[in-house]
């Protein structure tokens, strides 16, 4: 349905994006709470939250978990267990507050009423596993011989 507003849209958007690129800030904050109690799957939780002033008088918020997770001995297949252990727990609620991840959604629309309204919905989630190795107290890495 172009021409009801899309087309405006798109070049208003594409006039906006490299200030507020420019303007966005990250935060990035160790958040303990968010493992669960006794059952510390991930170990840690860094969540990043991106704030951008992409529209006037509204600031697009993207709150993300960066999980780590530490397996010395179990290594790469126990991590993927304990990563599954925390997406069983957020899909029933169990061990959680609230979900993990925001995303934003705006609704363009001529009247421009201000509404907003929290959503909770499931969605698809690639997760990037990546095996590094565990930091040393220094600041090097552990040989495999230590771990």
């Amino acid at each position: 349905m172009k021409g009801r507003g899309e087309d405006r849209t798109a070049a208003w958007l594409k006039s906006r994006l490299r200030k507020a690129e420019m303007d966005a800030t990250v935060e990035l904050r160790l958040d303990p709470k968010r493992s669960a109690e006794r059952n510390k799957s991930p170990d840690f939780i860094v969540e990043m939250e991106v704030r951008m002033p992409l529209f006037e008088g509204h600031t697009v918020v993207v709150r993300v978990p960066i999980m780590v997770e530490v397996e010395a001995g179990a290594g790469f297949d126990g991590a993927l267990l304990d990563l599954e252990r925390f997406v069983e727990r957020s899909v029933d609620g169990s061990g959680r507050q609230a979900p993990s991840i925001q995303l934003p959604f705006i609704a363009a629309t001529e009247r421009a009423g201000g509404r907003s309204l929290e959503i909770v919905r499931a969605l698809p989630v690639r997760f990037e596993a990546v095996e590094i190795a565990i930091p040393r107290p220094g600041g090097g890495e552990v040989d495999e011989d230590e771990a």
